[in-house]
């Protein structure tokens, strides 16, 4: 009978308890000198306390589709979050079939849209780190990364944004059209970052001795499981019609990450984009661009058009940029403003389909001339809209 040698087998989770040791006895000496020179001190750009975030459950991931006074407006299907990541819980939609009508000729005509500055809830979770360019650098985030994935959206970004986020919902319309108008975009992004805290500051920029030690295994075993020092990003965003001001998309997005830096970087440098936070944040715009687009892509495209009174050959503004050709045919809606019935000095915008349809004859890269259906004039004020 020969001898059995038995095999040694370690597991992951004794292999993970070695390391920790192992850690822990060679930072216990490293630390023991640092103790020497006198605590820790957090940086300047600590001014603040926070208070752990609880988690919430009941932060509201739902879709608001507005589709009040819109032309061939449909929403988009939704399917049932499958995933269980720890990050935004989004609103699926069926792949291959976006809108429940795909018939139109002009669904695939590119459609401007003009992405503001953030407002920002609470300035002071911004000092961990001088985050501060995050009201301007998120949105260019959403905007790069519409140019890249949508062909059919042309997204600029404005350096101002909406007054405040607390305004009515007539206040954020005129808001809104006001904004579209000078942008010369059919549609309107916004946002408000409402949160950028720590959970647990002090286990990143004041350490005790174990807190060292673990921060070191992380670090060093790149294991994100257990690692205290999170932080969190919760932020809305307000897609809203520029000729109409009405909502079309409202949606609140969050995602957490490892803060592990105790250096004040910056939100627009490349060293932010390398820590876990920055990814966890640049992830989180590709899923906000990713749902605008599909609501976007499920509203018609609108121009509007200069006319003058007694003139059959208008102006169109847009043109061979936004994929229109000469001889193609638009439909016609007359904009009527009314006043509101529930607040003073408050008007309503609204779109009324004509029989009249517009006939494009010469096609400019920005802008096109279009003919009148019959020779008809036209007063007051229109839109063009493919559908």
């Amino acid at each position: 009978m020969g001898s059995h040698t038995p095999k040694l087998q370690i597991t992951a989770n004794q292999l993970n308890r070695l390391l920790l040791t192992l850690v822990v006895t060679f930072s216990s000496s490293i630390t023991s000198i640092i103790c020497l020179a006198g605590p820790s001190i957090v940086p300047d750009d600590i001014a603040y306390q926070s208070k752990p975030a609880a988690t919430d459950t009941s932060i509201n991931n739902s879709v608001t589709v507005g589709t009040a006074e819109l032309p061939g407006n449909t929403s988009p299907a939704t399917a049932p979050e499958t995933t269980t990541t720890p990050t935004t819980q989004t609103t699926q939609y069926l792949s291959g079939n976006l809108c429940p009508d795909q018939s139109g000729n002009h669904n695939n005509l590119q459609k401007s849209l003009v992405v503001t500055r953030f407002l920002r809830g609470n300035p002071h979770t911004a000092n961990a780190g001088n985050l501060f360019a995050a009201e301007s650098e998120i949105p260019a985030l959403i905007r790069a990364q519409l140019n890249d994935n949508f062909q059919s959206i042309g997204p600029g970004v404005l350096h101002a944004g909406f007054a405040a986020a607390t305004l009515s919902d007539s206040q954020l319309k005129q808001q809104a059209q006001k904004i579209a108008r000078q942008a010369r975009t059919q549609f309107v992004l916004s946002g408000t970052i409402e949160d950028m805290s720590m959970t647990a500051p002090n286990t990143t920029y004041n350490p005790n001795l174990y807190r060292q030690a673990a921060n070191a295994f992380h670090d060093i075993t790149h294991i994100k499981m257990f690692d205290k020092r999170t932080r969190v990003l919760n932020l809305s965003v307000q897609l809203r019609d520029g000729f109409t001001g009405e909502l079309l998309l409202s949606k609140q997005f969050s995602t957490s990450g490892i803060w592990n830096t105790r250096k004040p970087i910056g939100f627009d440098s490349p060293a932010f984009y390398q820590t876990h936070y920055g990814k966890k944040i640049k992830s989180l715009t590709k899923k906000i661009s990713k749902e605008v687009a599909q609501v976007i892509h499920c509203q018609p495209f609108m121009a509007s058009i200069d006319s003058q009174p007694g003139q059959a050959q208008i102006l169109l503004h847009g043109g061979a940029n936004n994929g229109l050709h000469a001889g193609d045919t638009l439909s016609l809606y007359q904009v009527v403003v009314v006043g509101s019935n529930t607040e003073y000095q408050t008007n309503e915008t609204r779109l009324v389909k004509r029989e009249t349809r517009l006939h494009l004859s010469e096609v400019y890269p920005s802008h096109s001339i279009a003919q009148v259906e019959g020779g008809s004039y036209l007063n007051g004020h229109y839109l063009a809209v493919g559908e």
